[in-house]
Order: C-alpha cells, then sequence, then structure tokens
C-alpha cells in the first residue's frame, strides 16, 4: 500500500475562534502561512484559497476573499465556498456564484468582477483593498470613486484608488456608455449571492468568506460530479497534497492536511479518496481548498507538514486561523 501522512486538527469554535487573513493584509502579494499565523498569534493556520503565481497580480485571490467589511475577490465561476461567522459557531459550506453592480445616480451598469486583470471586454470595480493602483493597460475608461462620490473620469489605465473608495474600470470593448457621468454624481457597488441549494440572505450576513474548490461533502452526502466547478480532468483524478476544511453536525471545525509528492513518505490523495476521508472523519460538509505546493499546517509555532515545493513552505494569498477566545 502507498504511504500516506495526513495531519488532522478539529477545532470547537466554542474555545477558540476562527477567522481569515489575507497575506500581508492587503489585495495583492504573498505570505508564508506561518508568516501570517505569527503575525496574527494564531495557533493553528491552514493554507486557504487558490490564487494567481507570478506577473503583476501573483497573490490575487481567484475565488471568493471577505474579511471583514473588506471584500478581495469574487467567485469567478459557480465554485465551492465557505462562509462562517461567531467565530466560526455559524457557517455555510456551499457552491456560490454572485453579481455584482454599480449604480451612479440611478443608472445602473453592470460588472464583471472585482480586484482582478480587466480584459478589453471587461467593466472592474478595483477597492482600496486591492492594491495602491489599478494596474490596468491604457486602453480603457475609468471612473473614480471618493468616499461614495464620482471624483473623475479619466481614459487611460493604472489610475490611483482611493483608500476610502473605487475605481470602475471599463475595457475598450464593453458597450456601456459613461457619458452621462460626472463629477459630484453619487455611486454606489451593490452584489447579491446565488448559492444553489440554498437562499443566499445567510451568505449576505457571513463575516468571512474563503473560496475553493470543489464542493466535497453535503448534508453527509459525497459529491461524486465535480462538473458544475469546471475542475480539471488531472486536478480531480491524479494524487496531490490536499488541504480541505469540514464542519460535522456538532458543529466541530475538522481541517485537513494530506501531503503529497513525496513517494517514500506520502502519495497525496484524489479528490474523491479526500471526500471519503472527510466523510469518514464525521464531517458533514466539506470543502477543497487550494493544495499541492501550497498544502501547509502551522501548529503551535511551527509548520507540521512537509510542503512539497524543494524551496520548503510557498507564500500563498491567505490563510484561515485558529486563535485564542
Amino acid at each position: 500500500a502507498e504511504p500516506f501522512s495526513i495531519h488532522i486538527v478539529e477545532v470547537n469554535p466554542d474555545k477558540l475562534t476562527i477567522a481569515a487573513e489575507r497575506a500581508l493584509g492587503k489585495g495583492i502579494g504573498r505570505e508564508t502561512v506561518s508568516s501570517i499565523a505569527k503575525r496574527m498569534r494564531a495557533v493553528v493556520a491552514v493554507n486557504g484559497g487558490f490564487f494567481r503565481i507570478g506577473g503583476d497580480y501573483d497573490g490575487e485571490p481567484l475565488g471568493v476573499l471577505k474579511i471583514g467589511p473588506d471584500w478581495f475577490s469574487e467567485p469567478g465561476l459557480p465554485r465551492a465556498a465557505l462562509g462562517w461567522s461567531e467565530g466560526g459557531g455559524s457557517v455555510l459550506i456551499d457552491r456560490l456564484t454572485m453579481r455584482w453592480s454599480l449604480s451612479v445616480d440611478g443608472t445602473v451598469f453592470p460588472v464583471s468582477g472585482i480586484n482582478r486583470p480587466r480584459g478589453i471586454k471587461d467593466s472592474i470595480i478595483f477597492t482600496g483593498n486591492f492594491n495602491g493602483s489599478t494596474l490596468t493597460s491604457s486602453t480603457g475608461t475609468e471612473v473614480i470613486v471618493d468616499s461614495g462620490v464620482v471624483e473623475r473620469i479619466r481614459s487611460g489605465g493604472d489610475s490611483s484608488i482611493p483608500q476610502n473608495g473605487f475605481v470602475f474600470s471599463v475595457g475598450k470593448c464593453v458597450g456601456v456608455d459613461l457619458g452621462n457621468i460626472s463629477p459630484g454624481d453619487v455611486a454606489k457597488v451593490s452584489w447579491e449571492f446565488s448559492a444553489p441549494e440554498q437562499p443566499s440572505d445567510p451568505w449576505e450576513s457571513m463575516e468571512f468568506l474563503v473560496g475553493g474548490t470543489p464542493l466535497l461533502l453535503r448534508e453527509g452526502e459525497i459529491i461524486r460530479d465535480f462538473g458544475p466547478e469546471k475542475v480539471p480532468e488531472n486536478f480531480v483524478n491524479q494524487r496531490h497534497p490536499r488541504t480541505a476544511v469540514g464542519i460535522r453536525a456538532d458543529g466541530t471545525w475538522v481541517f485537513v492536511v494530506v501531503d503529497g509528492r513525496r513517494p517514500t513518505i506520502s502519495v497525496g490523495m484524489t479528490l474523491s479518496e479526500l471526500a471519503q476521508l472527510m466523510k469518514s472523519l464525521g464531517c458533514k460538509d466539506a470543502l477543497n481548498l487550494d493544495g499541492g505546493g501550497s498544502s501547509t499546517l502551522y501548529l503551535y509555532g511551527q509548520v507540521v507538514n512537509i510542503p512539497s515545493d524543494l524551496a520548503g513552505e510557498r507564500p500563498v494569498s491567505d490563510a484561515i486561523l485558529v486563535m485564542p477566545k
């Protein structure tokens, strides 16, 4: 039989508090799980969602990420997400999609997404949590909004983002007319959730949102069809290092990190092996987080698994932390 090295941490949210934290506390860039954990004085930490590697957007989250009132990223596809509040006492795990929009003096403009690269057919909102500027190419038009009021409209890209505002950046092939927007107009961003299995209202009240993919368990049933989340075949069926989080019926959180890519120590798991493991640990709902070289478990001051990158612990986009109450 192949060797497996599996690390399991159970957390009672009545006794400890669970939070999420962004690398470096801001929108792009990366930081190791152990560095985030030490900075936030966490006793346990695992890596969180998937992210871009390399380029101007290095470390930008690829799934949803919300920490308190701060939005960093939205789900780009209908992918699984973990939402919680009350320090982990109230939890949701489900597939989630969102729709964002911008209204300027009553006119509504469609928004393709937030805090991510703007293509020529995209209209993107860049918030103060992203970066000092939008990092966009010069081919678009950008509406700069500070404290809910339009400050100016400019052709070009890479506008500065007001700390207390946002920039609406419109690609050159988007058919929207910004001609009626003028400085002094009131501008407001809004969003709505849709989750297939439940009304969206409970998602509104969640303090933290972290995206992953795919959903592994729902209501105690193992998910066998990952098609809706458009997960690549080799990601599903090959064994890789994995990080997962699950919730038991009594509210206990279960964090699992499976080492991989180390033939003599641990071969990693397929997603169906991971789903079976989460079910065998008594989880009712479970979600796969980022894995591979990102899979990291920090426990009481040190990394206790063996990250698979030769360089050691990989800097990541965000982490889920367990802290004293």
